[in-house]
């Protein structure tokens, strides 16, 4: 796959340079070192691509490829390895000191030195930094990003989550970010949306004429959407823990999620037509007030696991770098609706959390029973209603759990799966989402990049609930032992309304991992 068959008629033809700043970072080691390295073994990035890595420090270029040598084998897979050796000759690097304003001037000569004459440049800046970095290089690249109206290939700006902590300080960002560029010139990343399981759930509902007359309050009962993980904090105690997982996952990840399962059909798949229907929900988000909080919503940590036979595992408190007085969560709960016709009186489900009892992201969409039980159901109860899973990680794909009738002389139901894995129906090369991204981004295409207004509109919706948090103190903040499905809190947030979740499972596969709730 060559990118330059994807562009539009009658677009130029520009030689390409993706600058990452913090090139050097543990975002660049373990994602877009890679990533770069797979795409160009799949022939996915323009012959003429330059990537410069930039540092504070000086570093041979023997260093510089050594360093990402490293990285890329450190990933165990053999296409970034090819495309490493494939792509050595492409990777350069360049002193960038922000508070150095001669060193900002060198850095720009240095830039132009690897581009050598030609074409004009379109460069893609990538700031792999942290936060509280952005302000100082914004200014030091100033220069290079302001848009010169007479050449048709204008510098951009990709920036990474998080996009601030708060709506103040998103709103504070983004103002920061509009001072130098144009807001089409930015690209806000975030990499759940990269995920073919994502965008997925656009061709699932849109391509096809079976899911659409049924997606809305008269079929469908309740929907989940779960983000789980058997890992704890590991290495990002210090960013984690000023976080959380609310704002960590949630205001993001599952908010863009909750988006593209509940929006209405968009005119065409052009990016503002996406973006348009995807802000509606947004705004038609119902919110959480401060005082709801208690019964609206669930947070809790892990405390640490102890049982025979087993290595302990710690806490959260017990984390390297975790305060012992912190009151952090590392699970999240809530209870959505949206204000619209096609989902008024539908809940929404939302959890995410850390060190679980299995690894698991799926949107499940669980329909209403049928209006009249005919069949006598396993355990004299009512028959079960259909589930349609989405799952996003891992073993992607599409579950449809029915009722059909078990073989024998009685007439007895029992749920089985119908099931599509990426895997098996799709065996050649899939790119992961930082690699959809890159790509996406070196060709000008905005669909899966976010607007300020979708950022801050998500924030307007999660701050109420952390001031009610807040206000709660650490006495509501609930506890779950690691390696369970969660705290029991949670479990009463559905109980209240006659529903269960749906349990964890690592596989995804196969109705032992497809009860009902």
């Amino acid at each position: 796959m060559d990118i330059s068959s994807l562009r539009k008629p009658g677009q130029p033809r520009c030689t390409t340079s993706l600058v990452i700043c913090g090139g050097t970072g543990d975002l660049a080691r373990r994602k877009l070192v890679p990533a770069l390295c797979r795409l160009r073994a799949a022939q996915a990035l323009p012959a003429d691509l330059h990537v410069v890595i930039t540092g504070r420090r000086p570093l041979t270029r023997q260093a510089l490829l050594a360093t990402l040598q490293e990285a890329v084998a450190g990933t165990a897979d053999s296409l970034s390895r090819t495309g490493f050796e494939a792509m050595g000759d492409r990777f350069h690097y360049a002193v960038l000191d922000p508070a150095d304003p001669a060193g900002c001037a060198a850095f720009a000569q240095a830039l132009q030195d690897i581009e050598g004459r030609g074409a004009a440049p379109a460069r893609l800046f990538y700031l792999a930094i942290p936060p509280e970095q952005v302000g100082a290089f914004l200014q030091a690249l100033a220069p290079l990003l302001a848009r010169d109206r007479g050449t048709p290939c204008p510098a951009r700006l990709l920036v990474e989550k998080p996009f601030g902590s708060d709506l103040a300080s998103a709103s504070a960002l983004n103002r920061r970010l509009q001072e130098v560029v144009s807001e089409d010139q930015i690209l806000r990343i975030d990499h759940y949306l990269g995920k073919e399981a994502v965008q997925n759930i656009l061709a699932l509902r849109f391509a096809n004429i079976l899911f659409e007359p049924v997606w809305n309050r008269q079929f469908v009962d309740h929907v989940q959407i779960s983000f789980a993980e058997t890992i704890g904090v590991g290495k990002r105690a210090a960013y984690f823990d000023g976080a959380g997982i609310l704002r960590d996952v949630v205001q993001n990840h599952l908010l863009q999620v909750l988006c593209l399962t509940a929006m209405e059909p968009p005119l065409s798949h052009h990016p503002e037509c996406v973006r348009l229907e995807k802000k509606k929900v947004l705004a038609a988000l119902r919110p959480i007030p401060a005082d709801e909080t208690a019964v609206q919503t669930c947070r809790a940590r892990y405390t640490r696991r102890e049982r025979t036979g087993e290595a302990a595992v710690a806490g959260y408190l017990q984390e390297p770098g975790i305060p012992p007085d912190s009151s952090t969560e590392t699970y999240a709960a809530l209870r959505v609706y949206l204000d619209t016709w096609r989902w008024s009186g539908v809940p929404f489900y939302l959890r995410a959390g850390k060190r679980l009892s299995a690894s698991q992201t799926e949107i499940a969409v669980v329909f209403r029973q049928v209006p009249a039980h005919i069949f006598p159901a396993p355990g004299g109860g009512p028959v079960a209603p259909d589930v349609l899973v989405i799952r996003v990680q891992p073993n992607e794909g599409i579950h449809l759990t029915v009722m059909s009738k078990v073989p024998g002389m009685e007439f007895r139901l029992a749920p089985v799966d119908l099931d599509f894995s990426y895997q098996e129906a799709f065996a050649a090369y899939r790119p992961d989402a930082y690699e959809r991204l890159l790509v996406d981004a070196l060709h000008g295409e905005t669909s899966l990049f976010l607007q300020h207004d979708e950022i801050e509109a998500a924030w307007s919706f999660i701050d109420p609930i952390r001031e009610g948090w807040k206000r709660e103190g650490p006495s509501r903040l609930g506890g779950y032992e690691a390696g369970t499905d969660g705290p029991t809190a949670a479990d009463a947030l559905l109980a209240a309304d006659g529903r269960v979740w749906r349990p964890l499972c690592g596989t995804g596969r196969g109705p032992s991992c497809s009860p009902h709730p």
